[in-house]
C-alpha cells in the first residue's frame, strides 16, 4: 500500500476582482480577438532598415550550444542577431492600459529586455531549470508571455500622479519574476514615447505572435432601471406577460437581491454603448436567467443553476442608446452579466453583491520529499476534465539535489503519458478539505499538455487513423494495472490483443525532464503500434531527436530497438509512430521541456 501522504498548509494570497477590470483577457471563444502586430515585414516598428532584426519563417537552437540559433526563410518570426552595434526595435503602435502577448524562443544563454514607454521594462533570461522562474522552458522551444500593464496616470505638466505598474505577468501560464530595473524618467514632453520597445543583447532569440489591446475609460452606462418581481420561478421568460407582478420599483443597481428567492425577476432600462464595435457578454446564474438588448434575446443560459457556469455571446453594437432587459428566476441568488468591448477590459454590470462566490479553500500542497508520491484523482486538461488522473511526483535525482523535482500526470484509461511539469506537485485542496467535491488536482508548475490518447493501439496499415480512446474493435486493455519499483515508482501495464506493455518513467539523470522506459511482447503477425509523439509540427533536430508541437518539448536519445520510427499526419496533426511486431521491444527516450 502507498504511505498515507503527509501535507502541508501553504498559505497563498488570491484576489478575486470583480466590479473593477476583470482578470487576463480569456481566449478563443471566450474573448474578443487581439491585435496583432503583423511579422511579413519590419514596417510596424520604426526602424524598418534596422540590420539587427529581421524577418524569418522558421527558426531552431540547439538548446546545449550557447548562442546557436539557425532560421530560414519566411515571414511571421522576428529575429534578432547582434552584430558589432545593436539597435533596439520600437513599434509604431501606442500603448496605454494594455493586455500584451507574444511567443519567444531563445538560444542558449541569450536574454532580452521588453520596455514600455521607454521606462517599464521586462527582462527575459535564460532561466531554464533555475528555481527563480520554474515555468521556463529549455532552449529551443517556443515560450510564451502575457502582460497586464496599467499606464501611468499624468498631470498636465506630464508628472506621475499615480506609477505604472505590471499588474500581471506570466510565463507558460505561471507567474513571472521580473528582475528589470524602471528607468528614471520623472516628466515627459510632447513627444512622448508610449511604444513596445525590444532590446537584445550579446545572444540571438527571436519572437513571434505578438498580440495586444489597448484600453480606455469609456464604459457602458446604464440608466432608467426598473424591476418586477413575480411570485414563484417560471421556465419560459413569456409566461410572465400573463402574470401580474407581486412587486414593482426602480433601481439603480442590477442585482438578483432587488428581488426575491424563489421568485421572478425582471429588470429592464437603457444601456449607452460608448462606441461602435462587437461586445462579447457573459452571464453566470444560479437558475434560468436571460438577457434582451434592443429587443434581441442575447443569451439564454437554458434554466441551468450551476452558478459556475458562464454563458457567452458576441453582438456588434453601433455607439448610442439601447433598451435592455434581465430576467432572472431565482433558485440560487446568484445573477451577474459581465461584458468586454472594444478597448473595453472585462467589466461587471452586476453588483459584487449579485455574484454568489464558489467556497474558496487554502492551497494545501501535497509535498514530495525523498520517495516518489502517487495521487489518484481528477486533472483538467485541454480546458476539460480528466477523472482518470494519477499524478506522480518525482524527487530530483541524485546528481541534481539541490533542483525541484519533476512531475506528470498518467491517464490511467487510455494508458498513456497525460502531462507533465517541473517543480513543486500539486494541490489537493478540492479533494481533501471538507466533502472534496471536485477531486481536482491542481499542478503548481507550468504544465505540458500531451495528446489524449492511447499509447497503443492496433492499426490496419501504418497510415490508418489513431484511436482517441482505448475502446477499438478487439476490445480494451486488459491485465491492466500498475505496479511499484523499490524506489516507489509506479510501472503501468496492460494487454490488448495479445501484445502486453511495461511503461516505466522517472526522471532524467540532469534532471532535466522525465525518462520513459517502454517494454513490449507481441505475438506473431502483430499490428501494434506505440504513439511517441503527436502535434501540429515534428521537427528532427541535429542530434537525431524531435521537435515535437511546434518546438512545445524535445525528444532525446531515442532507442527503438532497430526498429525504425514513422512519421506522418493524422487529421491534419504529426505523429511520430513506433511499429511493435517484434516478439520483445525495449523503447527508451527522454521527454525534455
Amino acid at each position: 500500500m502507498m504511505p498515507i501522504p503527509i501535507f502541508a498548509k501553504k498559505l497563498l494570497s488570491a484576489v478575486l476582482i470583480l466590479y473593477a477590470p476583470l482578470a487576463f483577457a480569456k481566449s478563443d471563444m471566450q474573448s474578443l480577438p487581439f491585435d496583432t502586430l503583423k511579422l511579413d515585414n519590419l514596417e510596424q516598428f520604426g526602424s524598418p532598415d534596422n540590420k539587427t532584426w529581421h524577418i524569418a519563417g522558421n527558426v531552431s537552437a540547439d538548446r546545449k550550444q550557447t548562442g546557436n540559433l539557425d532560421e530560414t526563410k519566411g515571414k511571421g518570426i522576428l529575429v534578432y542577431k547582434p552584430l558589432k552595434q545593436n539597435h533596439p526595435l520600437t513599434s509604431k503602435a501606442q500603448f496605454g492600459n494594455s493586455d500584451i502577448e507574444l511567443d519567444f524562443l531563445l538560444s542558449k544563454g541569450a536574454s532580452f529586455q521588453i520596455l514600455l514607454h521607454d521606462r517599464y521594462g521586462i527582462k527575459i533570461t535564460d532561466d531554464w531549470m533555475k528555481e527563480v522562474n520554474p515555468g521556463a522552458k529549455a532552449p529551443g522551444l517556443w515560450q510564451h508571455l502575457a502582460i497586464q500593464f496599467q499606464a501611468p496616470v499624468l498631470d498636465k505638466d506630464g508628472k506621475e500622479k499615480q506609477p505604472a505598474r505590471f499588474k500581471k505577468i506570466l510565463l507558460n501560464g505561471q507567474e513571472f519574476v521580473n528582475r528589470a530595473e524602471k528607468r528614471s524618467i520623472n516628466t515627459r514632453g510632447k513627444n512622448s514615447n508610449y511604444s513596445l520597445t525590444f532590446i537584445g543583447n550579446d545572444l540571438p532569440f527571436a519572437i513571434r505572435n505578438i498580440r495586444y489591446k489597448t484600453y480606455n475609460g469609456d464604459l457602458i452606462r446604464i440608466s432608467d432601471t426598473k424591476f418586477k418581481v413575480y411570485q414563484g420561478l417560471h421556465k419560459n421568460p413569456d409566461t410572465l406577460v400573463s402574470l401580474q407582478p407581486k412587486r414593482t420599483g426602480a433601481t439603480d443597481t442590477l442585482s438578483h437581491l432587488v428581488g426575491d428567492r424563489k421568485s421572478q425577476l425582471a429588470m429592464e432600462g437603457i444601456m449607452d454603448i460608448p462606441r461602435d464595435g462587437d461586445y462579447l457578454f457573459k452571464m453566470i446564474a444560479g437558475g434560468g436567467a436571460w438577457f434582451y438588448l434592443d429587443g434581441k434575446r442575447i443569451i439564454d443560459n437554458k434554466g441551468t443553476r450551476d452558478f459556475e457556469r458562464a454563458f457567452y455571446a458576441k453582438h456588434p453594437l453601433k455607439k448610442g442608446k439601447y433598451p435592455f432587459k434581465i430576467i432572472y428566476s431565482n433558485s440560487d441568488e446568484c445573477l451577474v452579466l459581465h461584458y468586454e468591448g472594444p478597448q473595453i477590459p472585462w467589466q461587471s454590470l452586476t453588483t459584487p453583491a449579485s455574484m454568489r462566490v464558489s467556497e474558496r479553500f487554502e492551497p494545501l500542497e501535497y509535498e514530495v520529499k525523498n520517495r516518489p508520491a502517487m495521487q489518484r484523482g481528477f486533472m483538467m486538461h485541454r480546458n476539460e476534465i480528466n477523472p482518470y488522473t494519477a499524478s506522480v511526483g518525482i524527487p530530483a535525482s541524485t546528481s541534481a539535489k539541490e533542483k525541484s523535482g519533476n512531475n506528470y500526470a498518467y491517464d490511467m484509461k487510455r494508458y498513456n503519458l497525460l502531462s507533465a511539469w517541473h517543480g513543486r506537485f500539486i494541490d489537493v485542496s478540492n479533494m481533501w478539505t471538507e466533502r472534496g467535491e471536485k477531486q481536482l488536482e491542481i499542478p503548481l508548475g507550468a504544465k505540458l499538455e500531451l495528446a489524449q490518447k492511447p499509447l497503443l493501439a492496433n492499426l490496419s496499415s501504418p497510415k490508418a487513423p489513431w484511436p482517441d480512446s482505448a475502446q477499438t474493435a478487439e476490445g480494451v486493455f486488459t491485465n491492466r494495472g500498475y505496479k511499484l519499483t523499490n524506489s516507489g515508482l509506479p510501472i503501468y501495464f496492460y494487454t490488448l490483443n495479445g501484445t502486453t506493455v511495461e511503461d516505466l518513467i522517472r526522471a532524467a539523470i540532469d534532471n532535466a525532464g522525465l525518462t520513459r522506459e517502454i517494454k513490449t511482447v507481441s505475438k506473431p503477425g502483430s499490428n501494434a503500434y506505440l504513439l511517441l509523439a503527436e502535434g501540429r509540427v515534428i521537427e528532427q533536430t541535429n542530434g537525431g531527436g524531435y521537435a515535437v508541437d511546434d518546438k512545445s518539448y524535445y525528444i532525446e536519445n531515442l532507442e527503438t530497438g532497430g526498429v525504425k520510427p514513422i512519421l506522418r499526419l493524422d487529421n491534419g496533426r504529426q505523429q511520430l509512430i513506433l511499429p511493435v511486431q517484434k516478439d520483445t521491444l525495449t523503447i527508451k527516450y527522454n521527454i525534455i521541456w
